[in-house]
């Protein structure tokens, strides 16, 4: 991805500002009739889509902060991050230490889905043989509709009903106004873009250079997975997850057995890479922020010596003590000694994200941190695959892949005794200690009803007719009320924000 940096600069000498829109605004040139002319237009429009989704993802941590913080997979320093601690009591309204406007906000996500719905307008009308390979064309309208297709589900699963915006804005004349759409038919569309998106797209990336950070057919079919998951539908999620999880090789994939190449599995661009989001020293993309800021101290982070609170997030004891026996044989579970440090001590770290560069040397005071966001990941996706399995009626087959993953991971195979609701229980478990603080823990406890087992605040929260009902979903920033009449709060929080 280094080219994205000039092709950023390229398509953005003007930026159309469509505060009519939900704030879009389509990285455009002056004249869009002169703009898409050539290959390394479309390449750079291309680029610039996921930019705008790295951007998104990475603004204050949202990745983490939404998928993880909630569901206590952290202890939050007060003094440290006093806005992001009131999360874990369910305050995301911000009522008692405020500055949750920005998390609030979805604007940056729109950004990104303006410039997807511009590239699904603009591609076909391009002629084909500007492009060198006759398929690029194809590829680039497809990794559009992926892109379309994933900001929107994951919007949906942070805010539930949201605006459903498929047409291209180029000029502000034509800008108008949105509601919020329910979630079941934002998500029809998500399908439908990834349906089309499967025609176009290739097995493999082009490159492989681009392998994880890019789309391909892989990368389409897990986030198809994953929104059959959310669906309820898990007939059409073991369908999706199938050729990933029995033929992987096809998709340029391959289950992690080393335990050495186990341990680069948080920097990225491993053999599991599906899709990913770049954030590379090499390439001029690392952070001087992100997921390894807010955990890290020495020895894996030169610039601060854990005293007091001056750790901003934590592991939480409550939550690795009912994933882990701390005092037993789990400590020898290959995720377990891999990812935590100091687990028995005053602050026990949260070590994943440590791929810590220093652009002073060794003069170690101006850290940049160098993990990708690991979206989607071989792992994962049996994982969903198990789950799946299990729900269609196969839960010997469910087993098999959780005993696969806990091989890897040099533990024991799950008790054979313990079958029904209490297997589902313990898959659901494996799931959060194989994607620990991978921005999954959130979404799989909502997705089987066990989200109150790890935070209490949150019961009733999925059950309609209880006064919590809905409390999971995110209320939107008051700003996005201005100027539109067919705006409305998340139900939960009308009248409470």
């Amino acid at each position: 991805m280094k080219r994205i940096i000039s092709y950023i600069i390229l398509i953005a000498f003007c930026s159309v500002s469509c505060k009519q829109v939900l704030e879009l605004r389509p990285k455009e040139t002056p004249s869009s009739d002169v703009y898409w002319q050539s290959e390394n237009d479309a390449l750079a429009a291309t680029l610039g889509a996921y930019s705008l989704l790295r951007d998104a993802l990475t603004d204050q941590n949202r990745y983490y902060v939404y998928g993880d913080v909630p569901s206590k997979a952290f202890q939050i320093t007060y003094n440290s991050d006093y806005a992001i601690q009131q999360l874990i009591a369910g305050s995301y309204d911000g009522v008692y230490y405020g500055y949750l406007d920005n998390l609030q906000d979805w604007t940056k996500f729109y950004k990104a889905i303006a410039q997807t719905n511009l590239l699904i307008k603009r591609l076909p009308q391009m002629d084909e043989k500007k492009f060198k390979l006759a398929d690029r064309k194809k590829y680039f309208l497809g990794e559009a509709l992926y892109l379309r297709a994933f900001t929107y589900f994951y919007i949906s699963r942070v805010w539930g009903d949201v605006p459903l915006v498929t047409t291209a804005v180029e000029d502000v004349v034509e800008a108008k106004q949105y509601g919020r759409e329910t979630q079941a038919k934002v998500l029809a569309q998500c399908i439908a873009d990834l349906e089309q998106a499967k025609t176009l797209i290739p097995t493999v990336t082009e490159s492989p250079s681009d392998k994880g950070i890019r789309a391909s057919l892989a990368t389409v079919l897990a986030l198809e997975a994953h929104i059959y998951a959310w669906m309820g539908n898990y007939q059409k999620c073991e369908e999706m997850t199938k050729d990933i999880v029995n033929n992987p090789a096809q998709f340029n994939l391959q289950f992690i057995t080393d335990s050495a190449q186990f341990q680069r599995i948080s920097i990225g661009r491993t053999s599991e890479s599906i899709f990913e989001i770049s954030i590379n020293y090499d390439q001029n993309e690392s952070s001087q922020q992100g997921i390894g800021e807010r955990t890290l101290y020495s020895p894996f982070l030169a610039t601060r010596i854990p005293s007091g609170e001056n750790v901003p997030w934590t592991l939480s004891m409550e939550t690795i003590n009912k994933l882990y026996d701390i005092n037993g044989a789990d400590t020898l579970d290959l995720r377990y000694k891999s990812w935590f440090y100091q687990v028995k001590g005053d602050h026990p770290m949260l070590k994943k994200y440590a791929n810590v560069i220093y652009k002073d040397g060794e003069v170690k005071k101006n850290p940049r941190f160098s993990n990708n966001i690991i979206i989607f990941r071989l792992s994962d996706i049996m994982l969903l695959r198990a789950e799946a399995l299990y729900k269609t009626g196969n839960e010997a087959g469910a087993r098999v892949l959780v005993d696969q993953i806990r091989a890897r991971a040099g533990t024991t195979p799950s008790d054979p005794t313990v079958t029904g609701a209490d297997f589902l229980s313990f898959l659901v478990y494996e799931e959060i200690r194989e994607l620990y603080a991978e921005g999954h823990m959130y979404y799989d406890l909502i997705r089987n009803d066990m989200l109150s087992e790890f935070n209490d605040v949150f019961d009733g929260a999925l059950d309609k007719g209880s006064a919590n009902y809905g409390r999971q979903y995110w209320p939107i920033n008051r700003d996005l009320f201005k100027d539109n009449p067919y705006m409305k709060q998340t139900p939960y929080w009308s009248g409470r924000l």
